[in-house]
């Protein structure tokens, strides 16, 4: 079933924690297959290695991803940047783009119940035959050739993932393509291509020490996936300091056009998105209105633009969904003000929640987010720590905690992978991100 903003609801019966966490653990998809991804940061990382963009780059024309021919054609190429949001702003701009008629690539991380939805044209993520095979297909190569790269660092996990998103989106004849960085800007290897639009959604003071010292250094170093071929930089207004004065310069660096999107400014009619994701949504579609521009197209009819912004579904973000008599409000909150809006909408939409579960691993600070939730009943899920494990080594113990005592209604907030088990346990089809006339 779907909710009148597009977000599935799923319903899901089950008797218990254990039994119910059972069945999700057998309906989760899990292909080991891509393993091969995470191989060398596993083995590299532990000797002090980085990640190598150079190394992706010489891998590229083996896997027949042809990067110049990709930097040629910035007026189809979106990427998007920032800490929080990315995947909404990218999936919205890709829907804004497929209401015209183009054949649309997607690619976001990391992925709910499967890594084959970072992965996806129209909407649709790529079927688990083709994905088995591009993953076959990439490992071998890697395997062949990997002597024969700059020994420099490891791949990246998101680096292959972009490779195979860009060999898969060429095969399919995608017309436009819209890329998520995953943890940062230049040293991410979507800054492989030249995008024609840049989104920046919101900057926070993460990663610090990684991708820079202080929030604005971050903020320099995601925007280093502006070039001299982009035309145009959607960004939302910061809050953190010096954020917006980096960002700016970067445009302004390259002579590109900036566009600050916040509060009702360029709204694409009424929100599309529920809460925060309401910002990040018309950063999107922003987004995909310059990039059509750039390339001389006209937008979308205003009827076959809000359809497919309408039909976008966003397992994980304030998503509702039913589990036996019980409503569920999902989110991928790990913030207090995340967390405060989805107090907000869960109360606005389905009434107070009777239990706000959670799963905090150790390398957060719990404070500021129990604060956020001191008036609320929280059920926490016990973990521990591990090698291997979700979440930089975290584990959950979902197993132990009785679902059908939570109460009729449940807020879940917690990070991405929390999310994903919740998603499974309830059975929430997280295939499809949006739909399109022409498929």
């Amino acid at each position: 079933m779907e909710t009148a903003g597009g977000n599935s609801v799923s319903r899901e019966g089950g008797r218990g924690g254990r039994s119910v966490y059972g069945r999700a653990e057998m309906r989760r998809e899990r292909i080991e297959t891509d393993q091969a991804f995470f191989a060398e940061r596993m083995q590299k990382r532990v000797l002090g290695g980085r990640r190598s963009l150079s190394r992706a780059r010489a891998l590229a024309p083996h896997l027949g991803v042809d990067l110049d021919a990709w930097r040629a054609h910035p007026e189809a190429v979106i990427s998007v940047v920032g800490s929080k949001g990315k995947g909404t702003a990218a999936t919205f701009a890709s829907a804004a783009l497929a209401a015209t008629g183009l054949r649309v690539g997607t690619l976001t991380s990391p992925g709910l119940r499967s890594n084959r939805e970072r992965i996806r044209v129209d909407g649709q993520a790529i079927p688990r035959r083709d994905y088995e095979a591009l993953v076959g297909e990439v490992a071998a190569t890697l395997t062949r050739v990997s002597d024969l790269l700059p020994d420099d660092g490891y791949l990246s996990p998101s680096g292959l993932f972009t490779l195979s998103a860009l060999r898969h989106f060429a095969g399919r004849g995608c017309d436009a393509v819209v890329l998520e960085a995953g943890m940062g800007g230049a040293s991410d290897e979507v800054s492989l291509v030249a995008p024609g639009v840049v989104v920046v959604t919101p900057i926070l003071s993460e990663h610090v020490g990684v991708l820079g010292d202080t929030v604005a250094e971050i903020a320099a170093e995601k925007a280093g996936v502006v070039t001299a071929a982009t035309r145009d930089v959607v960004a939302a207004i910061q809050e953190e300091p010096g954020v917006e004065t980096a960002v700016l310069l970067a445009a302004r660096r390259h002579g590109c056009r900036y566009h600050r999107v916040g509060g009702d400014a360029e709204r694409p009619g009424r929100d599309p998105a529920p809460g925060l994701g309401a910002l990040n949504a018309r950063l999107g579609v922003v987004a995909a209105l310059r990039l059509l521009d750039l390339a001389g197209l006209p937008a979308p009819p205003p009827e076959a633009l809000d359809a497919s912004l309408q039909s976008v579904s966003l397992p994980g973000r304030l998503s509702h969904h039913r589990r036996g008599n019980q409503d569920w409000v999902i989110d991928c909150a790990t913030n207090p003000a995340a967390i405060t809006a989805a107090i907000s909408y869960t109360t606005a939409t389905v009434g107070p929640p009777t239990a706000v579960l959670t799963f905090l691993p150790h390398h957060r600070d719990a404070a500021p987010l129990l604060e956020a939730l001191r008036d609320w009943p929280v059920v926490r899920i016990p973990g521990g720590r591990s090698t291997g494990g979700p979440g930089g080594g975290a584990v959950m113990r979902l197993e132990e905690v009785d679902l059908d005592a939570l109460g009729p209604r449940v807020l879940a907030v917690g990070p991405v992978y929390f999310v994903g088990e919740l998603l499974a346990i309830l059975d929430v089809d997280c295939e499809r991100s949006f739909t399109t006339s022409h498929r």
